[in-house]
């Protein structure tokens, strides 16, 4: 069966946007550094390039990422031919090339290791934006800040200027905490257990059904 004119348009030009990947992200990476007050919005960005807004904001998204995965990438290249120009001449690695060799080493670690906390950081934007930070969230956020984490300084300074989540009673986490209908005990109690994560909250050194249900 032959596929139909329509479906072979559409997906025509979403190869095509795909294809232009690597060009949308360095627009992109552009457009992050123009000031806030002289930039197009995404939107007229999207427009201006023949594309949609939903996969420019998709490309935006993972835009951090995507970086340290080129970093690497290129490195990687670098490291590849410089091992193998060594082997083909029969000899060690130079002191420097060794030096790029532990570059593209540690530029592996950050593409791997990098990424969650960038999830991470994002996840914590999301939650501001629906109220105050929780402590454990406000002293993530603070470290991200010390490493200069993208937007993590911004956001820090912003959250400084609010009230964090008050802390909660271990009785009020429960009732705040009901167990759902058919809820197994043990998939309940670690509900119970986030919360009072969340909140800083003092639990009791033994969680029991009985206990949990008595508040």
């Amino acid at each position: 069966m032959t596929e139909a004119p329509d479906a072979r348009s559409k997906t025509g030009r979403k190869a095509k946007q795909e294809s232009r990947s690597a060009e949308f992200r360095q627009i992109l990476i552009a457009w992050e550094q123009t000031t806030e007050a002289f930039r197009s919005s995404l939107r007229a960005l999207a427009r201006e390039l023949g594309t949609s807004h939903q996969l420019l904001k998709h490309y935006l998204a993972g835009l951090e990422e995507w970086k340290y995965e080129e970093a690497y990438r290129r490195l990687k290249e670098q490291s590849d031919e410089i091992c193998a120009r060594a082997k083909a001449e029969n000899r060690g690695l130079t002191p420097w090339e060794e030096q790029q060799v532990r570059a593209c080493d540690r530029a592996h670690i950050r593409a791997l290791a990098v990424p969650p906390m960038l999830r991470l950081l994002e996840r914590i934007k999301r939650e501001a934006k629906r109220g105050p930070l929780d402590r454990c969230q406000f002293k993530t956020l603070e470290m991200f800040a010390r490493y200069n984490y993208p937007g993590a300084k911004e956001l820090l300074q912003k959250c400084s200027q609010v009230d964090l989540k008050k802390r909660k009673r271990f009785a009020q986490n429960v009732k705040d905490t009901q167990r759902q209908e058919g809820e197994a005990s043990v998939s309940w109690g670690r509900r119970i257990w986030d919360e009072c994560e969340k909140y800083e909250t003092n639990c009791p050194a033994s969680i029991t059904v009985d206990l949990l249900e008595k508040y």
